[in-house]
């Protein structure tokens, strides 16, 4: 029976007797957590942090975040390393190749050799399947986090079944199909060495346990032929790879590479090519080999790999000129995202495109007022930052922030100015859910933005945009920090993806 990508992490998480679920919403991965039953956290940090320590109390757990909710997590990922957990803990991070639904294309391997930790790139949902019950029966030997990278290209992709494809790499292992019962609490005897003491134990125990595991699951398709050109492939243009005809190995481990695998195949091979997205993260380690093309050497582009693009690159073997890169997309190119008609906040928006200021915004539904006909926001650096780069401006600053942007990290950035005593105006736009990402109930921070700012100035749609103009413009003329929540009702949140 055909599955889906959906099917499999849940099929999977329930088989690993996973009980702890949690996720932040951001494609591409909103639907394919929410249909593992997570539950949503107010960020990423605070996800992981949920987690550890239902780890750390003998329950698996699963935390699912976008490529950008990676560097927000970082911190106590890469501690948990050294630190030690209980019960198997795994981070499925969702790449968002292109990007479609996000500020930046982002290789989440490369937290791989960041943490120490191991990293999966399964092809397609049955590989997700498997990667998943790899991925706890690992974490639990090497008492540590295992990462699973998946891409948008599998997110939307689907398997004949949940048994591994001929070629795949989990058809070799064993470790997916023998996962314990688990239960392990943590183990504070951790405590007895010092945190050099604690890397030391890592490198000796976890490393070699990693390695071991990596090599396992390696696939080579014909096996042991030699000859002027093979592929390592790894992730989802594994398939397309395969259906070139040529011998290809492939590896179900991003971190650590398989490297008696990798080396064997480079010594057979005359030149090989690397099959990766969306960047060049297995390519610039073998490098130093001089056989390796890819992105590296101009054969393929960056992103989303299609077959024809490994086809373009076989032709062209003997050009040492790097392929032409294709001129920076334009937005009036693209399908167009732009503020809804309906959208009650909308007079706020035209109201701020009049201010002549800088205007920091955050990564919501405010993103989308960058551009003609608005053109109301000039800066967004990520979720939650608007107040914090607004802190920073050489004038008085203005940052507009969703409710669940503030709620995210937002708020950290309001603490600041108010402490160091900026001047800047702070719009809190409230309609009490992630409007963004399928409609998420977000939590209200009234009483605590009341508990900050005591003359918090609450304005409720409907207003003209030149009633919001007016006020802005007073709060800008005078010193201090002023906040204005702006209330309203969201008609029609987009769609989960």
């Amino acid at each position: 029976m055909p599955i889906g990508p959906e099917d499999a992490l849940k099929l999977a998480l329930d088989m690993a007797g996973v009980v702890e679920r949690a996720y932040v919403p951001g494609y591409p991965v909103t639907s394919l957590a929410m249909a593992a039953g997570s539950k949503m956290a107010v960020n990423e940090k605070t996800a992981l942090e949920r987690c550890l320590g239902a780890s750390a109390s003998g329950r698996r757990a699963l935390v699912v975040v976008k490529q950008l909710g990676m560097n927000v997590l970082s911190d106590p990922l890469a501690i948990s390393a050294t630190h030690t957990i209980g019960a198997g803990l795994v981070v499925l991070a969702g790449d968002d190749l292109g990007p479609r639904g996000s500020q930046l294309e982002m290789d989440s391997r490369n937290y791989g050799p960041v943490t120490g930790l191991p990293v999966l790139d399964p092809a397609d949902p049955a590989d997700l399947y498997c990667a998943v019950l790899e991925a706890y029966s690992i974490s639990e030997e090497i008492m540590a986090p295992a990462i699973i990278r998946a891409s948008s290209r599998l997110l939307g992709a689907v398997s004949p079944g949940l048994q591994p494809r001929e070629g795949s790499p989990f058809s070799t292992s064993e470790a997916w199909r023998s996962l314990s019962a688990g239960g392990r609490r943590f183990d504070r005897s951790i405590w007895d060495l010092t945190a050099r003491g604690r890397h030391q134990r890592f490198r000796q125990r976890a490393h070699p346990t990693m390695q071991r595991a990596s090599s396992a699951a390696v696939s080579e398709m014909p096996e042991r032929s030699s000859g002027s050109l093979g592929i390592i492939a790894s992730g989802p243009p594994s398939i397309e790879a395969a259906a070139l005809g040529l011998p290809v190995l492939t590896t179900a481990y991003a971190n650590p590479i398989p490297w008696p695998a990798v080396l064997d195949f480079l010594s057979r091979y005359q030149t090989v090519m690397v099959a990766e997205e969306p960047g060049p993260f297995l390519e610039s380690h073998l490098l130093a080999s001089g056989k390796v093309i890819g992105r590296l050497s101009g054969h393929l582009p960056y992103g989303w790999v299609e077959k024809e693009d490994l086809k373009a690159a076989l032709k062209i073997l003997s050009n040492e000129k790097p392929l032409i890169e294709s001129q920076p997309q334009r937005a009036s190119d693209r399908y167009k995202k732009t503020i809804c008609d309906s959208c009650p906040f909308r007079p706020l928006l035209e109201a701020l495109s009049r201010i002549e200021v800088l205007v920091a915004g955050d990564a919501g539904c405010v993103i989308q007022a960058n551009r003609p006909p608005l053109s109301a926001v000039d800066l967004v650096y990520g979720l939650g930052s608007s107040i914090g780069v607004a802190s920073g401006l050489k004038t008085k600053g203005l940052a507009v922030i969703g409710d669940f942007a503030l709620a995210h990290s937002g708020i950290c950035g309001l603490i600041d100015a108010l402490w160091q005593k900026r001047d800047l105006v702070v719009v809190v736009i409230q309609n009490r859910v992630a409007a963004m990402t399928g409609g998420q109930e977000t939590p209200d921070l009234t009483s605590v933005l009341l508990t900050l700012v005591p003359d918090l100035i609450y304005i409720d749609m409907p207003r003209s945009a030149e009633q919001l103009e007016s006020l802005i413009r007073g709060e800008l003329a005078r010193p201090g920090t002023s906040v204005l929540l702006v209330r309203g009702t969201c008609p029609a949140p987009r769609t989960a993806e």
